[in-house]
This record gives C-alpha cells, structure tokens and sequence, in this order.
C-alpha cells in the first residue's frame, strides 16, 4: 500500500504518467512512464534533458515571471510601439549560435542575465498546478505564453510560412503542467473552447484529453488582437496582467483596426478587414454583427466613415486583406 501511495504521489506531482493516459495511479498490471520519456518531450523546447524536480511554484507566479521577464527583453529588443523586433540580432550572436536550444542565451552583461532567467523559468513550467487558476488568470497566462513562444519559435525555425504552417504552430511545444503545448493548442484548445483550426477537420484536444478541463467556457473575439505571430499583418506583440485582461485586450484591438486591421473604401463602398476575421469566423459572427462590432474598436475618422455606410441602407462589399507573413523585424 505505501508503494501505492508513493506512486499516486508521482503520477499526481507529473514524474510519471500512465502510458495510455488514465487518471490514476493504480495497483496491477498497469504501465507507467517518466515524464521525460514521454514521446512528446523531444518536441518541447522547454525540456533540458530532465524534469524540473524542485517544488511547483504557483503557476500564477509563474505567469507573471514570465511577463516581467518578457516586458524586459522586448524593452531591449523591439521598437517602442512593438511592432518590430530585433530577431536577426539576437540569433546572429555568437552565444546563441554555441546554445542553439536554448532560448535567448545571446545578449551581453545584464540582457544575457535577463533571457538566462527565461530560459530557467521555462523549466519550472514542467509541473505547474493550472487548475489553480481562475478564467481571468488562464486568459493572461495562455496569451502571455503563447506570445513568448513565438518569439522562441521565430529564433529557432523562422517565422511562420502560413496559417498551416505545421513546423511553426504545432511541433514547436512547452510541456506545461505535465502536458504538451503548441502554439495550435493553446490559440485553438485553450483560448478558443477547443475550436478546429482554419482548414483543420479536427479540434486539438479529444473527449478524454486532460487540458480540456483547462479550456475558457467561452471565446472572446478580443483574444485575436492579443496574440501575435511575430509577422507584418498579425497584432503587435505584448504581454497582459491578470487583473486588467479585458481592457487590455479591449486597446490591444484599438490598435489593431486603427493600424492594419481595417479599411474604409467610401467610393468602393467596401470595408478591407483582416483575413484574421476570415479564418475566425466562427469566433465573430455574421458580417453585418462583425461591422457593428468593431466600430467599438475605431478612432472617430474610421468610425465615422464606417457609420456612413451603415446607416445610408446601401449596400456593402467586405473584403479580405492579404496577409503578410514576412516577420516583423
């Protein structure tokens, strides 16, 4: 019995895993395994080679560490309104070049310090506790995660080819409390109420998947314009406290449709949107809810040409901007 209970303690802090996924550590003829011999670690760019085997901190802990973290290295490294970072420049230097699987080890004196805090607070992602979190703190977590990701993945493979860019959005991977996690699972299966993809058949996480339990109830269309792809055409990247999410993510689209994100033609009478929307419909809505909806996100001179055709009765082409998915440096 106490071997029992030593190996239910195992399974439940994530050192081992049953081979098939059940719930439980159980007594029998069962089958376990370490979690650093899980078939998904090789594709987890957090893993160095063993499991964090120090007591979990508090994943919101965690969560903010990240961002304070982040906040600092984009200081450094991005212009002042984030829509260009310095990727070149740090994948170029000599120690990134030694460490090339590990994330940021490139700057000198204090940066170099700051990106090896990163790269040690991945690690303590391993086996945090993610049910501990409320929906608010999931929400800022899940972006702020997902936002660093994909700076770690454009220094490594490059920026993202397209929207179905497999390499980029789905086998690059943190294991998170135990768990793997793409940029794919955590926009689509966390964020989204474990939605399909654009042009996928099926949604990430199955009936029996774990991180199910970890998906928002519900979709905000407002996350769109919180996460970025380290691209042209995708929102400026930026990280999110905890406490002020929604207003945050409620300025993060402000500057989205008053930068790139949207178009009036009045001659033409046709709005020029985000292919975002296109491929996320299903998170916004019919057309004509879409173009009501985001006059809450327009200054007065786009505002105001978008009331003119709205209110006239006359009718209105939407069309779909070309997305540019050449990196934003």
């Amino acid at each position: 019995m106490q071997a029992v209970e030593i190996g239910k303690q195992l399974a439940n802090k994530h050192f081992i895993h049953h081979v098939f996924g059940d719930d439980d550590f159980k007594d029998g003829n069962h089958f376990y395994r370490f979690l650093e011999h899980e078939p998904f670690i090789p594709k987890c760019f957090n893993f160095r080679g063993s499991t964090n085997d120090g007591q979990p901190k508090p994943a919101a802990k965690v969560g903010e560490k990240i961002t304070k973290i982040m906040s600092a290295i984009l200081e450094a490294y991005a212009s002042d309104d984030r829509c260009h970072v310095d990727y070149i420049g740090i994948s170029n230097s000599e120690e990134f070049r030694r460490q090339v699987h590990i994330f940021f080890v490139c700057f000198p004196c204090l940066l170099f310090s700051i990106c090896l805090q990163y790269v040690n607070l991945t690690q303590e992602l391993h086996r945090i506790n993610l049910g501990e979190l409320s929906p608010d703190q999931r929400l800022a977590f899940f972006l702020n995660l997902y936002n660093a990701m994909v700076i770690h993945a454009i220094i490594r493979f490059g920026h993202p080819e397209g929207i179905m860019d497999r390499r980029f959005f789905s086998d690059f991977q943190y294991v998170v409390g135990g768990y793997p996690y793409s940029l794919s699972t955590i926009k689509n299966g966390i964020l989204r109420n474990n939605r399909r993809p654009p042009y996928f058949l099926t949604k990430p996480f199955g009936s029996g998947d774990k991180r199910l339990e970890l998906a928002l109830s519900k979709v905000n269309p407002l996350i769109h314009f919180g996460l970025c792809d380290g691209t042209r055409s995708s929102p400026t990247v930026r990280f999110f406290s905890s406490q002020g999410t929604e207003t945050e993510l409620r300025s993060a689209a402000r500057d989205f449709f008053q930068s790139v994100g949207m178009d009036v033609d009045l001659d033409k009478r046709t709005v020029h949107l985000t292919r975002i929307i296109k491929w996320f419909d299903s998170d916004f809505g019919q057309e004509k809810e879409i173009l009501k909806w985001i006059m809450n996100y327009l200054d007065a001179t786009k505002a105001g040409l978008l009331t003119h055709l709205v209110s006239d009765g006359g009718p209105i082409s939407i069309s779909y901007k070309n997305y540019d998915w050449s990196m934003n440096s």
